[in-house]
């Protein structure tokens, strides 16, 4: 891919990208091609402390875009306790999507490595693949994941398929879109598309949702949007004329759009706004911690498909062989049934677990109250009622909020 498509895609990320400067302290000398071990090697030492490739304790650098490291607090020392021969620190580093992949670029082009794994929101995962700043996990080590992936449940396994190998889940959501309202406000709240325009011409400025390149709800909105107008091709953005002709009208109504999903919830506490779209992790998780009154309510359009999310775990190229080996310790340590049981957490990515089979019940005590108290009879039954899809691929969804900045609302962002 050009150097002039590189950039725009990643200016897409974020509306003002900080880049990072390189940081002077690398966790290990450059990697030696010529000394690095073999994909076999790899993948038949996984695991195997006797035999490792890991000789040392290494640091684990987390760049963290998915916004994972409370929930990681535990799993992280569980970690540490199995493996204290081979884990140092574990250091997370807050970053946004623009952030992420500039700060990667940066690192591989000076040959500097720092990060050694990174979490990743789908976008994330698009723009870094888009880069070329991960590797392809599946290609370069065919079987070493598979016991996990084969246990992945349906939701999980289209999500992998959508990652192409640079990627692997092990958080997975419902993801959107849904529609948050306050009932005292709107008392008769929409059941269709049409009937949300209507709601928004007689209620100007009180309906809105986030810019999709900065937000899950917000790109969760965009990729249900052609199930709910009808598009014959709801997964090619450039053949829709319903959803952008839609946006257009819609866009007439609404002040402007958030840079982000927590300023769009910061509106709707305040009261600014009447109705937003959200997306089912994020949401679950306010409500856990307060942050979000019991008395709003949830709906689901007609024709509503649930788009389903994950946050995956990729790995920046030239790494160290050593802390590419222990990264991928790390990945397949959070793989296990036992571990991603504590995924549910506060429900920040709900339900959680990408296995099959682990339930809310193999949840830790605290997490089984919180999240019981919290998921309402409305979200129980859209979870069940409506259908799951897939995403779009990545290069789709890159052209989706691409075509959204230059159609819809990049004049707009607040």
């Amino acid at each position: 891919m050009s150097q002039k498509k590189n950039k725009r895609v990643l200016s897409l990320f974020l509306s003002v990208v900080l880049i990072f400067g390189l940081l002077s302290a690398c966790q290990s000398e450059p990697p030696n091609p010529e000394g690095s071990p073999s994909t076999d090697e790899n993948q038949s030492n996984a695991g195997d402390v006797e035999n490792s490739i890991i000789k040392e304790k290494r640091d684990i650098v987390i760049l963290d875009p998915g916004g994972e490291q409370d929930m990681f607090d535990e799993i992280v020392r569980l970690f540490k306790d199995e493996y204290p021969d081979y884990v140092g620190e574990v250091v997370w580093i807050p970053a946004s999507t623009g952030e992420t992949v500039s700060k990667l670029v940066a690192e591989r082009d000076a040959g500097k490595p720092y990060t050694t794994l990174c979490t990743n929101g789908y976008d994330t995962v698009a723009a870094g693949i888009d880069a070329g700043v991960y590797i392809n996990l599946l290609e370069k080590y065919p079987d070493r994941f598979s016991e996990y992936i084969e246990q992945f449940n349906e939701d999980s396994k289209l999500q992998l398929d959508r990652a192409l190998g640079y990627a692997i889940p092990h958080l997975n959501s419902i993801g959107g879109p849904m529609i948050t309202y306050w009932p005292d406000t709107v008392q008769n709240p929409p059941k269709t598309l049409d009937e949300l325009l209507e709601w928004c011409k007689e209620n100007p400025g009180k309906f809105a949702y986030p810019r999709p390149s900065n937000s899950g709800a917000g790109y969760a909105w965009l990729q249900g949007l052609p199930y709910l107008a009808g598009e014959e091709n709801p997964d090619d953005p450039t053949t829709w004329t319903k959803v952008w002709d839609y946006l257009k009208e819609l866009d007439q109504y609404i002040d402007y759009y958030t840079t982000g999903s927590a300023l769009l919830y910061r509106d709707f506490n305040e009261g600014t706004r009447w109705m937003i779209t959200t997306a089912v992790g994020y949401e679950t998780n306010q409500r856990v911690l307060g942050a979000m009154s019991p008395e709003c309510k949830q709906l689901f359009l007609d024709d509503l498909h649930w788009v389903t999310d994950s946050n995956f775990w990729s790995i920046p190229t030239g790494l160290d062989p050593q802390d590419e080996e222990l990264s991928c310790l790390f990945i397949e340590f959070t793989l296990r049934p036992e571990i991603q049981a504590l995924l549910y957490d506060s429900g920040f990515m709900y339900p959680g677990p990408v296995i099959e089979g682990v339930t809310l019940e193999d949840a830790p005590q605290e997490s089984q109250d919180a999240l019981n108290a919290v998921l309402t009879e409305e979200l129980k039954a859209g979870i069940e009622n409506y259908p799951h899809v897939a995403p779009m691929t990545m290069s789709q969804l890159v052209d989706a909020m691409e075509m959204w900045d230059d159609l819809i609302g990049a004049n707009k962002l607040k």
